[in-house]
């Protein structure tokens, strides 16, 4: 850390929280979101303990972007195997869903986790396949089916219409297809980056009537 701050003020890792005024915040349990930040994760609420301190070699966003770049196409010890299926929309769109093998049988105790990548992510994107690697140590009887956007992943963009953050169609046509092919399935999905929003805002659009037992992003 002496390091840290001798090549850069200390102010250059500051972890600052912005958040609505308290008034705004929606109340769960009784407290805001601010107030169970501060309950649970003392150090990031505290101003004066707030920081990160980064890799010594790497101290700055950008180089941490590139880094990652280039470790993007090594295994790192999570290598998942997948079985690609391509899903046609009702307007002729199409993209990939990688199903991670050994695929499982639906059924009522076999949870499919449908997963939901972050802008132009696919399946072999290491924070995908980590989280599958770490989710099948837990559950090794559940399935797990990448939904990558149309026009990603080697699928060809076939249609005017691509892909967005506010745009929910494609998961909504893809979630109830798989709820009708597999009835007993218990659905859960998983969001990472533009992929979380895209699946909050779809939970939120369903309400009531959301296919998905639980969802994360």
């Amino acid at each position: 850390e002496m390091v840290y701050t001798v090549l850069f003020p200390k102010w250059w890792f500051r972890v600052q929280l912005t958040h609505a005024s308290q008034d705004k915040q929606p109340r769960r349990g009784g407290k805001t979101l601010i107030e169970q930040l501060r309950d649970r994760c003392p150090t990031l609420a505290n101003p004066a303990k707030a920081y990160y301190v980064p890799p010594w070699h790497l101290p700055q966003g950008d180089m941490q972007t590139i880094y990652l770049y280039t470790q993007h196409f090594k295994p790192a010890g999570c290598a998942i195997e997948y079985e690609r299926e391509i899903f046609e929309f009702a307007d002729g769109g199409k993209a990939g869903i990688d199903w991670a093998l050994p695929r499982q049988d639906g059924g009522p105790t076999t949870p499919l986790i449908i997963l939901v990548p972050g802008i132009g992510g696919t399946s072999y994107d290491y924070y995908a396949r980590s989280f599958i690697h770490s989710l099948r140590k837990q559950l090794p009887e559940c399935q797990v089916a990448v939904l990558q956007s149309r026009g990603c992943n080697g699928v060809e963009l076939v249609t005017p219409k691509a892909f967005h953050g506010g745009l929910t169609d494609d998961l909504r046509e893809f979630v109830e297809h798989i709820a009708k092919r597999l009835p007993d399935t218990p659905l859960i999905g998983i969001g990472f980056s533009l992929g979380a929003n895209i699946l909050t805002k779809y939970v939120g659009e369903e309400g009531r009537d959301c296919r998905f037992r639980a969802a994360a992003s």
